[in-house]
């Protein structure tokens, strides 16, 4: 929080614009990473077999 008090009051060249738009730019990127860490893990599961299973559908139609 030092940073952001630092940075937002001991800059000169720093407007109203830029600084509205780097809270937004931290809002939602802490809320992406909320919404990806609050899912469960079997949410992922099947996407994370996609990959997989269609390598596995190749070797079984090729036996």
């Amino acid at each position: 929080m030092r940073f952001f008090k630092n940075y937002f009051t001991g800059e000169k060249n720093i407007g109203i614009f830029q600084s509205t738009i780097l809270i937004i730019f931290f809002l939602i990127f802490f809320f992406i990473l909320f919404m990806v860490f609050s899912k469960p893990k079997d949410y992922y599961k099947n996407d994370s077999l996609i990959a997989t299973d269609n390598n596995f559908d190749k070797k079984k139609k090729n036996r």
